[in-house]
């Protein structure tokens, strides 16, 4: 269950120190936590619901204005839609240098809008863990904790990512996401948060489109 990735990451160090998990480090607890779930054809632009933008860190959120966030935003909503997606949901990568792990104050950044009929979600939280523990500690006490409901929680109507787009090298993942790279398609853009253009979320959605989809599942 998802719940033990959880605990296995708060063993290995403390909140106040996340150092940004290799790539290695993470298959590892995969194999360990998480099962398959399946193998699917290649997956083609109709399977894709539900997309996740991990890029840029909170502190360059923060110098985005109203406007630019706007734009960017609407750039996301329309190569979501070319696709067929309905949720879109942005997280930053990590922190910045001399940031809190997330935003105290969210000034201009939206925390939802529907475009075009694409639903629209930011994330404050630069730290995953942080975020898992925030659900948990409001946990309905009489409510069992199940991978399914926490799903339901953190993923509402949008449901489990089919793609994680992250903006970064390919040999680290974003301590901001955890438990959505459990069963998702992850494609890795080589381009920063400012920088950032609707191709290369099409680009992305190309690659997801032409992969074999293993829910999980690692080559023997």
């Amino acid at each position: 269950m998802r719940h033990c990735l959880l605990h296995t990451w708060t063993q290995l160090s403390p909140l106040s120190a996340l150092p940004s998990a290799t790539m290695e480090d993470m298959w590892q607890l995969f194999r360990r936590v998480f099962k398959s779930r399946g193998q699917t054809s290649e997956l083609g632009v109709s399977a894709l619901r539900h997309i996740v933008v991990a890029g840029g860190s909170i502190e360059e959120w923060r110098s985005f204005d109203a406007l630019q966030w706007q734009s960017r935003l609407e750039s996301l909503a329309r190569a979501g839609k070319a696709s067929g997606a309905r949720f879109i949901s942005v997280h930053p990568y990590d922190m910045g240098p001399t940031e809190s792990s997330n935003l105290a104050q969210w000034g201009d950044v939206p925390k939802s809008m529907t475009i075009d009929g694409v639903q629209v979600t930011t994330h404050p939280y630069s730290d995953g863990r942080m975020r898992l523990c925030s659900v948990l500690g409001a946990w309905d006490e009489t409510q069992e904790i199940t991978e399914l409901s926490l799903d339901a929680v953190l993923f509402g109507e949008a449901g489990e990512p089919d793609l994680v787009v992250v903006l970064g090298p390919p040999d680290r993942l974003p301590r901001s996401l955890m438990w959505e790279l459990a069963y998702s398609e992850i494609v890795f853009i080589d381009r920063t948060w400012a920088d950032l253009h609707a191709a290369d979320i099409e680009t992305a959605i190309a690659e997801f489109a032409s992969r074999e989809r293993r829910f999980g599942g690692v080559d023997p």
